[in-house]
């Protein structure tokens, strides 16, 4: 009747948890869905409005805290001039004059007193020129100063793959970039690589590589915008790429642009580490629509001294669409490994170490030894290493109700649970007394020390009547700290006491092959229960037995 109430408790629970779990099982299914047709881009009209609308609320908002911030000064020799540039003209000399003037839509500067200047085309340093000899002239004074108040704005036409395109302001301090944030950013789809900008005056087409420009600082690949641009962003062909993985900063891939090479993949992967091994660098090149893939290896160990993004590499090498590149890292490179020491140690922290040549010791003294308050014979080492070793019994087991395992397995999982895996069983007296012992073994990257504070007391646990920790006395035996724990309690079973090492070494109290010191455990066990089925199913095969026995003696005296 029990187990039927248990089991009947256990169901409800079960759907009770089931109740609970099952509507956030289904939300988070949903949320997954959604998530997927964004990834996918397969989403509602409406809803894909109402994130573009967002994007480029952010984007528009974004560009107009940028709008006409410089990066730098100007430079007088580059900066063209245009129609809405103000400018201050100071002359100085038997008369004074201080005015501001803006070009007009003509391309002139009407100065009062001076005159009008034609500056159609001119660059900052050529007006200057022109406005010096025309005062010049006039006030007889070659104290004659110009300064930009300034910038105009004008017009870029902005057209492809972005979310608002169409006629956006900008300034001549303005890159393509900033005027495409300008239009909403770029769409989900958007090239980054084979951006074209359309000058009309002079007519040209430049080609706009913003990734370049993020990755290595190519300001040519991002160039400022002048009146009259017109921007045009083509979509992207996800097939036209090329990677890098491995050793490198920022493995991935990136849209192929013609006369991208081997160091333009790895600048766009940040550069290499001081642990990518570069003399044997693999390039993969896989034919379409075959299984057959060419591989070349390079090496560019030269480059790690002089890698640099604005310089041609000796040995670089050219790249197609669908090339991948391999960094594998040099082998047994250990710049990394280190152990932690914790505890009563007078340097307590991480150490580096070099696997193969440190040892138990070499950390010890590094961590200036053990404190008077420290406990060395209690010490523990713990190696990561052995916690993370595969246990596949163990796992199957984890999946397995335990009604279900046999007597092994359950004997199996118990000792299991309880062990302290990775737990290291060393001498640690034997180390300081002698380097040559071998306890003293080499240490392993993320191994962790730990030195106990000494423990001057001895703890009773189990069936006693007071349980907790008794004063450490060296005259005393084990029977002695069970009656200064009360005795022993109901139901106690004394001659199964254990006396438990910490570093987890057990002992029968009864056998006295063992010194009880500062820290052990004394436990106790309670008797063995004899459960009522067991007496009946024993007592009831015995009846049967004698029965059965009893049958036969009738049986043979007929």
């Amino acid at each position: 009747m029990e187990k039927i109430r248990f089991y009947s408790s256990l169901s409800f629970l079960s759907v009770l948890i089931l109740l609970i779990i099952l509507p956030f099982q289904l939300f988070s299914q949903e949320e997954e869905k959604e998530q997927n047709w964004l990834d996918n881009y397969n989403i509602s009209a409406s809803r894909k409005k109402q994130l573009d609308t967002l994007a480029i609320h952010r984007a528009q908002e974004l560009a107009k805290e940028s709008t006409g911030l410089q990066e730098k000064e100007i430079d007088p020799q580059k900066y063209i001039l245009g129609p809405g540039d103000e400018f201050i003209i100071m002359v100085l000399g038997a008369k004074t004059i201080e005015v501001e003037a803006a070009i007009s839509p003509e391309g002139k500067l009407l100065i009062p007193e001076i005159g009008t200047v034609n500056l159609k085309g001119k660059t900052l340093a050529e007006a200057d020129t022109l406005i010096r000899k025309q005062a010049a002239k006039i006030f007889k004074t070659n104290e004659v100063y110009l300064a930009l108040k300034k910038l105009r704005e004008f017009k870029v036409i902005v057209s492809g793959a972005v979310r608002k395109p169409g006629i956006v302001p900008a300034t001549a301090v303005d890159r393509v970039s900033e005027v495409i944030e300008k239009a909403g950013g770029l769409k989900y789809n958007s090239s980054v690589r084979k951006i074209t900008l359309y000058r009309t005056e002079p007519k040209n087409y430049i080609k706009v590589d913003l990734l370049k420009f993020y990755m290595t600082n190519d300001k040519e690949s991002n160039p400022t915008v002048i009146g009259g641009d017109q921007i045009i962003i083509p979509t992207s062909n996800i097939k036209e790429s090329i990677g890098i993985y491995g050793e490198i900063g920022s493995e991935g891939d990136f849209e192929f642009v013609e006369g991208d090479s081997l160091s333009t993949l790895i600048k766009f992967g940040q550069g290499f580490f001081e642990s990518s091994f570069l003399d044997s660098v693999e390039i993969a090149r896989f034919h379409p629509n075959t299984s057959y893939i060419d591989r070349w290896t390079v090496n560019i160990s030269s480059w790690r001294r002089i890698f640099d993004t604005t310089k041609s590499l000796e040995g670089d090498f050219p790249l197609q669409t669908g090339d991948r590149v391999f960094i594998r890292p040099i082998v047994d490179w250990n710049n990394d490994k280190m152990i932690a020491i914790t505890g009563e140690v007078h340097y307590p922290g991480y150490y580096a170490i070099n696997q193969g040549e440190t040892k138990v010791s070499d950390i010890l003294d590094r961590a200036g030894g053990v404190t008077d308050n420290g406990s060395l014979e209690s010490a523990l080492m713990i190696r990561k290493a052995e916690i993370q070793k595969a246990d596949p019994q163990m796992e199957r087991l984890y999946r397995t109700p335990y009604s279900e395992m046999s007597e092994n397995e359950r004997r199996y999982f118990q000792a299991k649970i309880v062990e302290r895996k990775g737990l290291m069983a060393l001498d640690f007296e034997k180390i300081k007394n002698n380097y040559q012992s071998d306890d003293n073994i080499l240490l392993m990257d993320r191994d962790s020390i730990f030195v106990p504070q000494k423990r001057n007391f001895v703890n009773i646990q189990g069936r006693v009547n007071n349980p907790g920790m008794v004063i450490y006395n060296k005259n005393y035996q084990w029977l002695d700290y069970i009656n200064l724990a009360g005795g022993f309690g109901f139901r106690a079973d004394d001659g199964e006491t254990l006396i438990v090492k910490p570093k987890g070494e057990q002992f029968l109290a009864e056998n006295m092959n063992y010194t009880i010191e500062p820290g052990d455990n004394i436990l106790v066990p309670p008797e063995a229960e004899v459960k009522f089925m067991d007496i009946l199913t024993t007592s009831l095969t015995i009846v049967t037995q004698l029965v059965t026995i009893i049958g036969v003696i009738i049986a043979l005296k007929r």
